[in-house]
């Protein structure tokens, strides 16, 4: 019998966040796992077989920070002792010592590099920043000298930990989810140009923006944003502005809807070190959708473009080398659907959840 897994996530996460909840849970339940979620929730739920166990939600920032983890911890304490139990956030991870202790099993899911992450949260005061980054980095190093398991999400991240218990399980797409075959043709679509994911300047916000005014000047399009600002304050100084539409957060089944309905994806953060090696999920949606990408030039992430030749790869901080990028492929419908056919082949075969979750399941 398979031991259960039980997944520790805190407000950072939604319940039916697409890494924890969709490719992870939803897999390890399809293969005889009993699994449940504890996570800041309305109430009790379950949902494709996955048990949402609800914890209080906090509007106060103080008790989000330091009554969250507790009810978390007084939660997972009255589930089974042989479960696994599988931590999402760094801000869990006294937790997940503390289980430890008690004599469970503990693995840690680790997203993003903390030590280069934090340089860009904004919401840190800067005279705290660095030393909150490395008491950070030395709690993740003392999980990998105690929890029995570490998942890393990219290749960078695993210097962090002990090689003997580290494993890459990259947060590929579910190839299944996009199977769907799309409500209109890629030749019959408005000139839709896609960005999904947190709207910032450190993802290019401002430099997608004007890019898509300046080529509009020569092709109509719009540009959709989906997804949350970051700090909320952007969007209004930001502004309203023609042919950009925002809509907001989407949930998985949108996003992909939302794709199939564009022409171009686009990613294009700043060349900074953080973004120049993480993998970013959102490129490789596009690509599963059959999408062509625009994408920054620097960084890891631009071999898969280049592998299959399914994008136009572009200088992040030159808006009119972006904007010729975008006349191109909404000129030539030919060129971007046979890109997008190619990226998407790419994602089919190679690059996917169903081949990653082979070595969560292990």
């Amino acid at each position: 019998m398979k031991r259960p897994v039980v997944k520790l996530a805190t407000y950072i996460h939604s319940a039916f966040d697409t890494r924890i909840f969709i490719k992870e849970a939803f897999t390890l339940h399809k293969n005889g796992f009993t699994v449940s979620i504890i996570i800041p929730h309305k109430s009790n739920e379950e949902k494709r077989g996955v048990q949402i166990l609800a914890v209080n939600q906090y509007t106060s920032g103080f008790k989000k920070l330091f009554m969250t983890p507790i009810d978390v911890f007084l939660k997972a304490l009255g589930l089974p002792k042989q479960s696994v139990f599988h931590i999402h956030d760094s801000q869990l991870l006294f937790i997940g010592f503390l289980l430890k202790f008690l004599g469970r099993t503990v693995i840690y899911d680790a997203h993003e590099d903390t030590l280069l992450q934090t340089k860009y949260q904004y919401w840190i005061p800067g005279v705290i920043r660095k030393p909150y980054a490395w008491f950070y980095c030395g709690l993740e190093k003392l999980a990998g000298i105690v929890f029995d398991s570490i998942i890393v999400a990219e290749p960078v991240i695993e210097k962090y930990y002990p090689k003997n218990k580290t494993t890459l399980i990259r947060n590929f797409p579910v190839a299944d989810s996009f199977t769907i075959t799309p409500k209109i043709n890629y030749h019959d679509r408005q000139n839709q140009i896609a960005y999904i994911g947190l709207i910032s300047e450190a993802r290019g916000a401002s430099r997608m923006i004007n890019a898509c005014q300046k080529a509009s000047e020569n092709i109509k399009l719009k540009l959709v944003l989906g997804g949350k600002f970051s700090p909320e304050s952007l969007q209004e100084s930001i502004g309203k502005k023609e042919n950009i539409e925002y809509i907001g957060w989407l949930s998985h089944e949108e996003m992909i809807q939302t794709l199939h309905n564009s022409k171009i994806g686009i990613i294009i953060p700043e060349p900074n070190p953080r973004y120049k090696t993480n993998y970013p999920v959102k490129l490789f949606e596009y690509m599963a959708a059959g999408l062509p990408v625009i994408a920054s030039k620097f960084g890891e992430a631009s071999q898969f473009v280049m592998e299959c030749d399914g994008g136009i790869l572009v200088d992040p901080e030159d808006e009119v080398e972006i904007s010729e990028a975008i006349i191109k492929l909404l000129s030539a419908s030919e060129l971007g659907e046979e890109m997008g056919k190619r990226g998407r082949e790419l994602i089919m075969t190679k690059y996917n959840w169903e081949n990653e979750s082979k070595n969560l399941i292990e």
